[in-house]
């Protein structure tokens, strides 16, 4: 108890940078640099939050990118069927996982072909997924919203970090750009609004704190945006892909929805938009250097901002142990990893590894620098595999060089790009006034 009290109290300084006060352990990089643990075996203790020892148990997280990227390339990697995250999916009051949903791929082992399956509808109907898609949609901001407003919210945010992980303003221009990718069609206010308090309800199920009046205000919530799109180009697609393959077509429509939402767009929690806001807040807090850095390379800028900030969730959790090793960790302490347990990846950390990132001196101080366009830039572990490697595979379901990764990599370096430029021609725009 006295372990995981000191860990969590080490961890209070990052809220200002991430937002989240609960899951700050995740993302404490100094920690981690402190007890050594990205040398071999590249594991440190965590509360344990899975195990069911949350006080008085320990965790053992994978920390340097070594032993993550062998997890995660790891092709028969073996995950709990009935867990989501933090969920366990048998218990949750009916209605936060509507008919079809489950097993989200989250859950599914990497070799089981229920997951290559959907991930191949997917790629045959989703352009959006694709590194070189068809057609971009051009940026769009909701009606009501304006870069002068975004602007000053994120100023104002930088002063007052504790309002929200994802300012509420940055949701709705992240959801509609989102939608218009991946499904053509642009949400009205209202379906934004339905889109945030679907995200909001679903939070309960993570910390256990569902409710029989949560699964069905869920279960509402989630009917609305799943007949929108069914009247889409895009869904009527998939679903009539679906039913060619011998698949139910509305209940793929919705598991795809589902997946994208928690995964994609994430709402006020990690996903695509906290990865947004924190390339906004970068640029915010130095605009004077940061905009023509931006301007130089949008790709490689966000890249980096992601490398180092992160955005998604904490990584590959969990995973399923496979059989009984002790291990020493740097500080010569010995862990007992058993078969049956539930492993963790810690993603960001690997992106913070001296090893990987730490240039000739391996350092890692430099591991932390903001240096867009740096070597190696396409090694972070955001995605679970290496981008280098994706771009090895055919198309997005997957091949031997990477067995697992999002499917929504491209499509969230895309968007922030795009939503990033207009916020810094706002920026410019700004200036260009105050100077007249």
């Amino acid at each position: 108890p006295i372990r995981n009290a000191l860990y969590l109290l080490q961890s209070f300084h990052l809220a200002f940078d991430s937002g989240l006060l609960f899951v700050t352990p995740v993302f404490n990089s100094k920690l981690v640099s402190a007890t050594a643990s990205h040398k071999s075996p590249g594991m440190m203790l965590v509360p344990d939050m899975l195990n069911g020892q949350p006080v008085f148990g320990y965790g053992i997280a994978r920390v340097s990118h070594e032993s993550i990227r062998r997890m995660a390339y790891d092709p028969k990697q073996k995950r709990p069927i009935d867990q989501f995250v933090t969920c366990n999916t048998t218990v949750a009051p009916p209605g936060y996982f509507p008919d079809g949903t489950l097993p989200v791929l989250l859950s599914l082992n990497t070799d089981d072909p229920r997951r290559l399956a959907h991930r191949d509808l997917l790629v045959a109907t989703l352009d959006a997924i694709k590194e070189h898609p068809e057609h971009v949609p051009e940026f769009k901001a909701p009606a009501y919203i304006s870069v002068d407003d975004i602007i000053a919210d994120v100023r104002r945010f930088l002063y007052f970090p504790f309002t929200a992980v994802v300012l509420d303003k940055i949701q709705d221009v992240f959801a509609l750009n989102f939608f218009r990718h991946l499904f053509g069609v642009d949400l009205t206010r209202e379906e934004i609004q339905t889109l945030k308090e679907l995200t909001t309800v679903n939070a309960a199920i993570l910390i256990n704190q569902g409710t029989e009046a949560g699964g069905r205000r869920s279960a509402e919530l989630a009917k609305v945006l799943e007949t929108r799109l069914a009247a889409t180009e895009i869904g009527k697609g998939l679903i009539d892909e679906a039913t060619r393959r011998g698949m139910d077509g509305a209940q793929r429509l919705r598991k795809t929805l589902f997946e994208f939402i928690f995964a994609g767009f994430g709402g006020n929690a990690p996903g695509g938009a906290l990865a947004l806001f924190h390339v906004l807040k970068i640029i915010q807090k130095n605009p004077v250097d940061m905009v023509p850095l931006f301007k130089r390379d949008p790709d490689a800028f966000v890249l980096e901002v992601m490398r180092l900030r992160g955005g998604g969730g904490a990584g590959l959790n969990p995973v399923i142990v496979e059989e009984t090793k002790t291990y020493k960790l740097p500080t010569g302490f010995e862990v007992i990893e058993k078969k049956g347990n539930w492993a963790f990846t810690f993603m960001i950390q690997g992106n913070h590894d001296p090893e990987v990132f730490g240039g000739t001196s391996k350092s890692h101080e430099y591991a932390r620098v903001f240096k867009p366009g740096r070597e190696n830039a396409y090694r972070l572990l955001n995605f679970v595999s290496e981008i280098r490697d994706i771009r090895k595979c055919t198309n997005m379901t997957g091949c031997e060089e990477a067995p697992r990764f999002c499917m929504g990599t491209f499509l969230a370096l895309r968007l922030n790009a795009q939503i990033a430029n207009w916020y810094v021609q706002g920026l410019e725009n700004a200036s260009q006034k105050q100077e007249l």
